[in-house]
């Protein structure tokens, strides 16, 4: 087995990932939506609008990663 395998996961730092994922897709897809209603002239959902809702969400994550890492336990220096 190589060193890979050896490697530990905290529980609660897999958690945080898989919900900020699961927050930056429900993000893109709810903003991409909502900037194809507001296109009169789309007549589906494009990769601009995904490119255009990937940037506000990559806002929301960030964050909703800095108030998480605000109670994740590090001390921070004086």
């Amino acid at each position: 087995m190589g060193q890979a395998s050896s490697i530990r996961i905290e529980t609660r730092a897999v958690q945080e990932l898989a919900e900020w994922k699961a927050l930056f897709a429900e993000q893109v897809a709810a903003k991409a939506r909502e900037l194809f209603e507001l296109s009169d002239s789309a007549e589906c959902i494009t990769i601009g609008h995904y490119r255009e809702a990937a940037l506000f969400a990559v806002q929301v994550l960030a964050n909703a990663i800095q108030n998480t890492g605000e109670s994740d336990g590090r001390k921070e220096a004086a």
